[in-house]
């Protein structure tokens, strides 16, 4: 079981919150889809023997591609790697790229999970995020989507400045009146050498109030939890079911390989695991797609515990502490002791209501209570190696 990500990095504009690799040239479209073809090629043999199950085409805006590349790509890719007949196929698409043909034509190629990058209703919110589309767009894409798609997901930020609860309930309500098979809902974070991270430096931006976002991701665990949707991952929400595939398999640290500028990786291999990661340079990418590497590093016993931990905590099944311990405890005396003082850690964590310690067949399962959820990596970090 394996999984594949192609990561398309063209946008027609800079949002200011985000920092994800892109580029604003859609000339060079066609010169990236060559490279990619050769690094698609090249690294087939770290998946020798494994299936793939899950596809996923983010970005950057990879509903900028017309269906005849996405056609190219995907014969490339059915001839070059083994794919499990029940592929899980996303595309994420941009609300003004939303198209009655357009649909169709993904709909036809196979596309079976379409992710709507909405992010917001409303469109002085829209504008403050310096989205394309306007919140008409927005109910339109998804309705249209739904009208192909029986598996769509909806992206949506909370926590913007100035937005009340009320304006964000508002927000639940509205995209709940769609019923879509899967949504994400993220609190606003202030990114690096983002261009609102410049505008908040200059005080043109006021960042997120920490109080103000926690109340809404409450509120969000509750309302979507009230209307059948399972909380299966700190930002994530489905229908029974409709969990991603893609991003599941990310969180139980299945392998995949990443394609196109800034794409990560992460391989079993006999001995050890491994991640590694393209450069976020387009440039170097079409000079030499299978060599454009930013790092790869072998995995340490220390960094595969933290993930573990770190993903463990995230996901709706919590962390296994008796399996941590069974992979860890006989290891090394330092990972023995480690574990003594999370026990500890977690005892007072379950005390202060911000985790659970539960019991099934003789495994011990931490999960985080909704109070845990709104400081989850910050609790994960505590308990590092």
């Amino acid at each position: 079981m394996a999984g594949l990500y192609i990561h398309i990095p063209f946008c027609r504009r800079r949002c200011n919150y985000c920092d994800f690799y892109f580029v604003t040239n859609s000339a060079l479209i066609a010169d990236f889809l060559a490279a990619l073809s050769k690094e698609l090629s090249a690294r087939a043999s770290l998946l020798e023997g494994h299936v793939i199950e899950t596809l996923y085409f983010g970005g950057g805006t990879p509903s900028m591609l017309s269906p005849k590349d996405l056609s190219s790509m995907l014969n490339l890719i059915a001839n070059t790697y083994s794919l499990a007949p029940t592929l899980e196929l996303t595309l994420e698409v941009n609300p003004e790229d939303a198209e009655p043909h357009y649909f169709s034509a993904l709909k036809e190629l196979g596309v079976n999970r379409i992710s709507l990058g909405i992010q917001s209703f409303r469109d002085k919110k829209l504008r403050w995020l310096s989205r394309e589309h306007t919140a008409v767009q927005s109910h339109r894409a998804l309705e249209l989507a739904q009208t192909y798609f029986s598996n769509v997901s909806v992206d949506l930020i909370f926590g913007i400045e100035g937005e009340t609860l009320t304006e964000w309930e508002k927000e639940l309500e509205t995209v709940l009146a769609f019923q879509p098979k899967h949504i994400s809902p993220y609190a606003l974070t202030i990114e690096p050498r983002t261009l609102l991270e410049k505008l908040i430096k200059r005080g043109q931006r006021q960042p997120p109030l920490d109080a103000v976002q926690a109340d809404m991701f409450l509120c969000t665990m509750h309302t979507l939890r009230a209307n059948g949707y399972e909380h299966y991952e700190v930002s994530n929400f489905s229908k029974p079911n409709f969990q991603s595939r893609h991003n599941h398999a990310y969180w139980q640290r299945v392998p995949y390989l990443g394609f196109g500028p800034s794409a990560h990786s992460f391989v079993t291999l006999p001995h050890h695991e491994e991640r590694f990661a393209n450069q976020a340079h387009l440039k170097a990418y079409l000079q030499s797609p299978e060599l454009a590497l930013a790092f790869r590093e072998i995995l340490t016993p220390r960094d595969i515990f933290n993930e573990m931990v770190l993903l463990g905590l995230r996901q709706q099944g919590g962390l296994n502490l008796s399996e941590l311990q069974k992979k860890f405890c006989n290891f090394a005396p330092q990972f023995s002791t480690h574990l003594s003082k999370c026990v500890a850690k977690l005892n007072s964590l379950e005390a202060d209501g911000f985790v659970v310690i539960e019991t099934h067949d003789a495994h011990q399962i931490v999960k985080l209570t909704d109070k845990g959820f709104t400081l989850a990596d910050a609790i994960a970090e505590s308990l590092f190696l």
